[in-house]
């Protein structure tokens, strides 16, 4: 059975719907790059979820959240991940892995038809905003397209999603 918006309580579903986002700033705090490289991270991973809208994706629980951010969207919503605000990166680091895990668990637990499929759809979104920006070099000339900084987190954030990375960055 495909899960469905209402097999989730509002709670969940938040959670579920804010994990692309979480997964972005997780990147993002991985390897700071910058005003310019942030802004790049956070816009790619929007992207790749503004992506996934435009069609279906054969997957409800993936449309179920498409249509549901497009919404949001068109009514200018704003979408507060479940993290507690700080100033300490390693603590917002720890507070984004733990929300990886809670929502693969509760995704394994009531839509296990849909779940694999929609923690590599973040995953995918996380790696879009890993390819976003160039890290070292100047003003983004030269250095790396994905850090070992950010290959790193993608694993981190694999484990934490309990699906094996894709490689090839």
């Amino acid at each position: 059975m495909m899960a469905k918006k209402a097999d989730f309580t509002p709670e969940e579903w938040q959670r579920i719907l804010s994990l692309p986002q979480v997964a972005a700033l997780y990147m993002a705090l991985a390897s700071p790059s910058g005003p310019l490289g942030l802004a790049q991270e956070m816009m790619a991973s929007t992207k790749g979820v503004l992506d996934a809208l435009k069609t279906s994706s054969g997957n409800e629980l993936i449309d179920a959240v498409a249509a549901d951010m497009r919404e949001r969207a068109e009514k200018r919503e704003r979408l507060e991940p479940p993290l507690k605000p700080g100033n300490d990166p390693n603590e917002l680091k720890a507070q984004c892995l733990q929300v990886c895990r809670e929502v693969s668990a509760l995704l394994s637990q009531k839509a296990p038809a849909d779940a694999d499929q929609y923690k590599q759809w973040v995953y995918q979104s996380a790696q879009s905003s890993a390819n976003a920006a160039r890290e070292g070099g100047f003003f983004g000339i030269g250095g790396e397209r994905v850090s070992e900084a950010e290959t790193a987190a993608l694993q981190e954030i694999a484990v934490a999603l309990g699906i094996s990375s894709v490689s090839g960055v």
